[in-house]
């Protein structure tokens, strides 16, 4: 039973516990060292524990081990600052691991010390998995927009191909050519064969590793590789509507951690939205930089996109992340990008912001955890 003042009448007790215990969220609530000391029934089917195994269990002992320097963090920060809100993992009892958001409050008696947290734990699977719906439907429509491209950046490739072979047939027939004339001329078309080969090989790569689109465990990623990346796939769109990029960092310098497909993704979007943006503006201009910025002891990377559109109004700037919502004419948008794009940077301990004014242009800054040099920097 939660704790209640002595004087609450015992029907008013009774209708608080039945509230609580029905609840469908979990309710727990933890004792100055972290103990539990009370849970409801939602609790013990979300982490499949009796209740009176829950009870007098230390909360730690339900989070992975490679949390807990948060969890000892955020608990210390819930007596200080009397509330939180954080997205954690719990882990259940058969081992499996549960994404929640938990909002805590701190309790306090009548010195105003600290007795014990109250906490409410929403099980985030089923949005998740929504959420992973959003970004493979973002991803099929980015496709189509790929492959646009990739067929038309093949053909190049390929003519030469064509070409080449061509002019060696035509060699293998003049029996009368010198040998190492032959020989070199051989060298070159075979040169340009390889070449114009591994190109198109790169470009069918990158379509199906995209279109696969497998989610990736959080590993060390330098951001020069999904910001590229991205810019490939886009690159048809980007030279059909001439757009001049400038993205000037360097390869080896910016890492983080993080599923580099789902930053892919994340820049997609704003890279997407620009070039719809410039359209019809006479100075079409992309640029990407990006900075270290600190976000109190933390150090992060400030990826800056930058664009010299239309610009959004101030109304429309407090609406752009939500679901479903967009500018674009009918059939021209979903209205996902930017909420797919927010819950994958939320997903990586970051933030994103909006700055712009109409007419003078749009900027977002994804500010993402730095992580320390991964491999040797190249050039």
């Amino acid at each position: 039973m939660f704790v209640h003042a002595d004087d609450q009448p015992a029907d008013t007790v009774r209708l608080l516990d039945a509230l609580l215990d029905n609840f469908p969220d979990m309710i727990h609530s933890l004792d100055t060292q972290g103990n539990i000391v009370y849970v409801n029934r939602t609790a013990t089917q979300l982490l499949g524990y009796a209740a009176d195994e829950l009870y007098g269990m230390n909360i730690r002992q339900l989070y992975p081990p490679e949390i807990i320097e948060a969890v000892e963090k955020g608990f210390r920060e819930v007596k200080q600052t009397g509330e939180k809100r954080v997205e954690s993992l719990f882990m259940a009892k058969d081992g499996t691991r549960i994404p929640v958001e938990i909002r805590t409050i701190a309790l306090h008696d009548g010195q105003r010390s600290f007795t014990q947290t109250f906490s409410i734990s929403r099980d985030l699977r089923k949005l998740k998995e929504l959420q992973e719906d959003l970004i493979h439907a973002g991803r099929l429509a980015a496709i189509g927009e790929l492959a646009a491209g990739v067929v038309h950046d093949l053909n190049n490739p390929l003519m030469a191909v064509m070409l080449a072979g061509t002019l060696l047939k035509k060699l293998a027939e003049k029996a009368d050519l010198p040998t190492e004339e032959l020989r070199k001329k051989t060298s070159h078309y075979g040169e340009k064969i390889t070449g114009c080969a591994s190109t198109m090989e790169h470009l069918t790569t990158r379509l199906r590793d995209f279109a696969r689109g497998v989610k990736d465990q959080h590993a060390p990623v330098d951001l020069f590789d999904p910001v590229h990346d991205a810019l490939f796939i886009l690159d048809h769109r980007i030279t059909s509507n001439r757009v001049q990029v400038r993205c000037a960092f360097a390869k080896g310098k910016h890492w983080i951690l993080g599923d580099r497909n789902q930053i892919e993704q994340v820049f997609l979007n704003p890279f997407s939205n620009a070039c719809d943006a410039m359209a019809q503006r006479d100075v079409r201009e992309l640029t990407v930089e990006v900075a270290p910025h600190a976000v109190g002891d933390a150090a992060h990377w400030c990826c800056t996109v930058r664009d010299t559109g239309e610009g959004i109004s101030r109304q429309e700037q407090d609406r752009v992340f939500k679901a479903f919502y967009t500018t674009k004419p009918r059939g021209k948008g979903t209205g996902l990008g930017l909420s797919i794009s927010r819950s994958i940077i939320k997903e990586h301990n970051g933030e994103i912001l909006l700055a712009s004014e109409p007419g003078a242009g749009t900027s977002f800054s994804l500010l993402l955890p730095a992580l320390a040099a991964a491999a040797p920097a190249a050039t």
